[in-house]
């Protein structure tokens, strides 16, 4: 009897948990579908651009290729029909070589930006694939977690890859969240439902780890917190009734 009573809350409170969402669940979803097609868009100019570089550098070697055979023969012996187009095919394979080459040292520090900037995204959509793996009095720290990752975006792009602010976000976000969470998953069902000890390391865990992504939220946007205040004041300065002139 115990065991369908379990059953039929487990029921219910997955229910409840996929048809009621927060708002924060749904600005994360929302935001989902934002970042996903940007991505998309991104990701074929990425592959445009490359292609473009690929088909350069194959072009500049061909020429290159040519134009010493063509030096050569003129300058030094015409070359006979069998070696003119043994050099013919040594100059295709040199080209389809860089044709397949890949990019240079710039775009993969390129990579690093955009892999900071896509990581409040990939946490999110990992987040809320595994809260419904979590207890429902986890929600609210979830959600909080939630508004913290939406807020770092479009801010964490900007930050320099190789900061310290950057691998503390590295670690907090791409590390200590999911390790926390795929720890408790982990756990045998049966431990989780009947040794209430874990569930309450898990809202501790996550609480702190929340407080931290609050505060880190803070620090990636502490230039647009700044400049909001420093124009606020202005306006107090400006236009407040009781330093107007007369």
């Amino acid at each position: 009897m115990l065991f369908d009573l379990n059953s039929a809350w487990q029921r219910a409170e997955d229910f409840l948990r996929r048809q009621m969402k927060s708002k924060a669940v749904r600005e994360a979803e929302k935001r989902q579908i934002e970042w996903k097609s940007r991505e998309k868009k991104l990701s074929w100019e990425r592959q445009t651009r490359e292609a473009g570089k690929r088909l350069g550098r194959a072009t500049a070697v061909a020429g290159v290729s040519g134009a010493g055979i063509a030096g050569y023969t003129i300058a030094v012996a015409p070359l006979a029909p069998p070696l003119l187009l043994a050099a013919g095919a040594a100059a295709l394979v040199a080209a389809t070589a860089a044709l397949a080459w890949p990019a240079g040292q710039e775009d993969e520090a390129a990579f690093s930006r955009e892999e900071l900037a896509a990581l409040p995204f990939k946490a999110e959509e990992w987040l809320l694939k595994k809260r419904l793996e979590l207890p429902l009095s986890a929600s609210p720290i979830l959600d909080r977690i939630f508004v913290a990752l939406g807020d770092m975006y479009p801010h964490l792009g900007t930050i320099e890859p190789n900061s310290t602010l950057a691998w503390e976000a590295r670690r907090l976000i791409g590390n200590h969240l999911p390790r926390l969470i795929e720890a408790y998953s982990e756990l045998p069902a049966s431990a989780r439902e009947t040794e209430p000890e874990f569930q309450q390391r898990l809202l501790q865990g996550l609480g702190i780890v929340a407080d931290e992504m609050v505060r880190l939220a803070k620090e990636v946007c502490r230039e647009s917190l700044t400049s909001f205040e420093t124009h606020g004041r202005f306006i107090e300065t400006r236009y407040r009734d009781d330093i107007r002139p007369r």
